[in-house]
């Protein structure tokens, strides 16, 4: 057999194996196997996150992230009114996120030991009691922090804001645009920090920027995955822990999810990104919705639920 013939023969037969093979499956970086990932996070508690920020974001179906002071709740402070135990509670039912700040607010730069414990934990506490939620991230005051505040931070939670990019006086439309254009791009996730609207600290020169950006964001759900600081972390966390074991036999994928995580704390769903067309999926017997985006189909799968059954 020449070698021409031969080389022409193993193209043929790799070819054929090509056609057969399996196809790539895989977790998205981001849930429904979004460009990019987009997190409005506000600090402190401020009145105005309950009048004004809460109605737009329950009007159009966004859910974001509120960092509270335990011993400000109620209360005047700093000339400015903030939320009451009542209004959080009903956030919170919303789907909002309501998670901690600290105690007294006090940089963990600052505290160790018992007072650090107070600090946190006595916060968690009174959210907890007084919400209904135990808060599962945390907020940083003034976004300072050391090795072992963070550490202990972590403990029961999925995570910490250990990154965000502020929101407020300082910014204009255009910063906006570029945020986003660079966020879908470069397939980032962007966390934004907020504190006053229309007072405050770093408040907007006029709040119609922030409703802007609300408003557009919301129509931008098919490229921008709008989470909660939870969802974000949680769903990085079990994305890049998660172990699938794959196996084919006919038209039949059967893919098996494995994690370590805590599953009452890493319990959000995962996007499984299959390069072929799915007729169905089950897990467990349970039906899964297939969505088909070109020449991939998304199916969103409990990491902790059994085995996936795909059929093409």
């Amino acid at each position: 057999m020449t070698t021409r013939r031969y080389l022409l023969m193993v193209m043929v037969l790799l070819g054929i194996l090509a056609a057969n093979g399996q196809p790539d499956v895989r977790v998205a970086k981001y849930y429904g196997d979004r460009e990019g990932a987009l997190t409005f996070t506000f600090d402190d508690g401020l009145g105005e996150h309950y009048t004004e920020v809460f109605p737009r974001l329950k009007a159009l179906g966004l859910k974001a992230s509120f960092g509270i002071i335990g011993s400000k709740v109620g209360r005047e402070w700093k000339g400015v009114a903030m939320m009451t135990w009542a209004q959080l509670r009903e956030m919170a039912a919303d789907g909002q996120e309501i998670t901690s700040h600290g105690y007294r607010h006090n940089a963990l730069i600052k505290l160790q030991g018992e007072a650090l414990r107070y600090e946190v934990q006595h916060n968690d506490t009174l959210i907890s009691d007084s919400v209904g939620v135990f808060p599962r991230t945390y907020f940083y005051p003034g976004n300072r922090k050391t090795d072992e505040g963070v550490a202990f931070c972590s403990r029961h939670r999925v995570g910490t804001r250990m990154f965000q990019g502020s929101f407020g006086s300082k910014r204009d439309s255009a910063w906006v645009q570029r945020t986003l254009q660079r966020t879908i791009k470069k397939h980032e996730w962007t966390v934004w920090m907020t504190h006053g609207i229309s007072k405050g600290y770093d408040a907007f020169p006029d709040p119609q920027l922030l409703w802007n950006t609300l408003q557009q964001v919301a129509g931008m759900q098919d490229q921008l995955w709008i989470c909660t600081l939870h969802d974000g972390l949680a769903y990085a966390a079990e994305r890049d822990t998660v172990q699938l074991d794959i196996k084919q036999k006919g038209g039949k994928l059967t893919v098996t999810p494995s994690m370590a995580l805590d599953k009452s704390l890493f319990c959000h769903p995962l996007t499984l990104v299959i390069d072929c067309d799915v007729a169905e999926a089950l897990q467990e017997r349970k039906r899964l919705a297939v969505k088909h985006n070109g020449k991939k189909s998304l199916v969103d799968f409990n990491p902790h639920g059994g085995t996936i059954t795909i059929i093409q």
